[in-house]
């Protein structure tokens, strides 16, 4: 989540001010993962460029394979990051998990091959295209049900001065 974070910091500066954001929600279609954009959300964008997936906080560090970009995986707990040009936005919602993006791959910027997602985990998902930028946090149940979250159910508690001392989602037992 923290590599995810430090990427839309990045490119902030070159979202405009007509950038939208909107909440994505995990559902599952055909058995399988997807992600969809909230039906309440204020902006309903068409299509995307980007997409990752990440154990919130950290909880689990997936296992990089050949081609992955082995820091975002072992460093940003990432599970899924595919990233295109950023003139391309030719994937079409509903995005299922572990699809190959369509479009150039964007330079530089890495890409990590889905894993396999783990039940009882919290993930947050972030996408970006068609001037806007997307986010949401999801656990698969144990029954196979997704559960979403509007917000990061695990949020690091932080001191007055900003500082965190306590982050709740990479606490050792």
């Amino acid at each position: 989540m923290r590599a995810r974070h430090s990427l839309v910091l990045l490119l902030l500066p070159l979202l405009s001010s007509c950038s939208y954001g909107y909440e994505l929600l995990a559902v599952r279609i055909d058995g399988r993962v997807a992600f969809v954009v909230d039906p309440s959300s204020d902006y309903q964008p068409d299509c995307l460029r980007s997409i990752d997936v990440s154990a919130d906080h950290g909880d689990l560090t997936a296992k990089p394979e050949p081609g992955d970009d082995e820091g975002l995986v072992r460093n940003g707990g990432v599970y899924w990051w595919d990233f295109r040009d950023v003139r391309s936005c030719e994937n079409e919602f509903p995005i299922i998990y572990g699809t190959r993006l369509k479009g150039a791959p964007a330079e530089s910027i890495g890409y990590v091959r889905a894993k396999p997602l783990i039940p009882g985990v919290v993930y947050s998902v972030g996408s970006e295209g068609d001037g806007a930028y997307g986010s949401g946090w999801f656990k698969i149940l144990p029954n196979g049900a997704i559960e979403n979250y509007a917000s990061d159910p695990t949020p690091p508690v932080r001191d007055e001065e900003g500082y965190v001392v306590r982050d709740v989602g990479n606490e050792q037992s």
